[in-house]
């Protein structure tokens, strides 16, 4: 992995930037999907039907936005099919969707070995419930592939954090300039607010993204479950869950 960091702009650009993110929640099962406002609008994770029914209202109604200012939904996992709120947006709106580009690679890899053809990653298994989720319909949705450190399209501030569970598409935002981490699927809090690092095959690979996550400056995290963490090292409250 590669560390994040504000970049060679950063001299420039030395004010912390005020939070971008709101959190959007169906209330019930405390899953949470997010909405990036940094001039333009970014969904992240529009779950269901009822939680892009609840995004556009909210843009609506409290940001006084046109949802066609949705310009980009982002999927942070492919594991649940997340269908139902990307078609509720896009009655509203024609943004692209983007996922995690390993997850697409890794998934062709997995279908040539399958019709007997070997793969550029040899030795690697793609977990059978990946596979399937990748073959849903979100996934045939997808318009962008992101790339691990990249920035996301037209919102170049948020950077893109592989994690250990990279394989079904698991990855965080975060922003270097306004101290924002989304933690999608990869993280989520407890009752006590104790954010926990899910954990993945791979104990390397999981301790790795620990270490990496630890290393930036967090004010803000924002879990896929559970309610967001306000600190100011919110980085060195994160666990593994074991």
């Amino acid at each position: 992995m590669t560390a994040i960091s504000p970049g060679p702009e950063a001299p420039a650009r030395t004010a912390q930037k005020l939070r971008q993110v709101h959190t959007i929640t169906d209330r019930f099962g405390m899953v949470n999907t997010y909405l990036i406002d940094d001039g333009g609008l970014v969904v992240v994770d529009p779950r269901s039907s009822l939680n892009g029914q609840l995004i556009l209202h909210y843009v609506e109604r409290f940001l006084k936005r046109s949802p066609g200012d949705i310009d980009l939904i982002v999927l942070t996992s492919l594991e649940t099919n997340q269908s139902g709120g990307i078609e509720t947006l896009r009655q509203r709106c024609t943004a692209p969707v983007a996922a995690l580009s390993r997850t697409r690679d890794r998934a062709s890899t997995a279908g040539d070995k399958g019709r007997g053809r070997q793969g550029s990653h040899i030795g690697e298994r793609f977990p059978l419930d990946a596979l399937f989720s990748l073959a849903s319909s979100h996934w045939r949705q997808i318009n962008i592939w992101l790339q691990d450190v990249g920035g996301l399209p037209r919102h170049e501030d948020w950077r893109v954090i592989a994690t250990s569970g990279a394989t079904r598409g698991h990855f965080c935002l975060y922003n270097p300039f306004s101290c924002e981490l989304i933690g999608g699927a990869a993280i989520s809090t407890t009752e006590g607010g104790l954010p926990l690092l899910h954990a993945s095959g791979d104990p390397r690979a999981q301790q790795e993204t620990l270490r990496l996550l630890r290393d930036l400056q967090i004010y803000y995290l924002y879990p896929g479950q559970g309610k967001p963490l306000l600190a100011h090292n919110a980085a060195a409250q994160i666990r593994l869950d074991w």
